[in-house]
């Protein structure tokens, strides 16, 4: 399962991922993400909240490449992730992640810690 919401006040784009993700799901997944970035500013964070996510099968992981180097074109400025107790998930993203994107992430253990890291100037 999945949501994908904006925040265009504080111009931020936030990614839930839940449970096992299957090749078809991401790619409507992929589509949200390149929707929601378009009515973002250059220089928006993210928040992709993997803590009820499981993992996804290798083709939908190869997705994840796509969609951080499109984060990039359109000028993240900021990755946080929010980790669950789900290692295999974890490592999943990271295998998956350019080594160009990892400048831009961090790891924090819940939703107020990415709200305060983002909060910060």
């Amino acid at each position: 399962m999945h949501v994908i919401k904006k925040d265009i006040e504080k111009n931020r784009l936030i990614i839930s991922l839940s449970g096992v993700i299957l090749y078809p799901e991401v790619l409507k997944i992929k589509d949200r993400i390149y929707k929601a970035v378009e009515s973002l500013k250059p220089g928006f964070d993210t928040i992709n909240d993997l803590s009820k996510f499981i993992k996804g099968d290798d083709d939908a992981a190869t997705i994840l490449g796509e969609v951080n180097k499109h984060l990039i074109e359109k000028k993240v400025r900021r990755i946080v992730r929010i980790v669950g107790p789900s290692r295999t998930g974890l490592m999943q993203f990271a295998k998956y992640s350019p080594p160009d994107v990892n400048q831009f992430i961090k790891y924090v253990p819940t939703m107020e810690e990415a709200e305060k890291i983002l909060g910060e100037k």
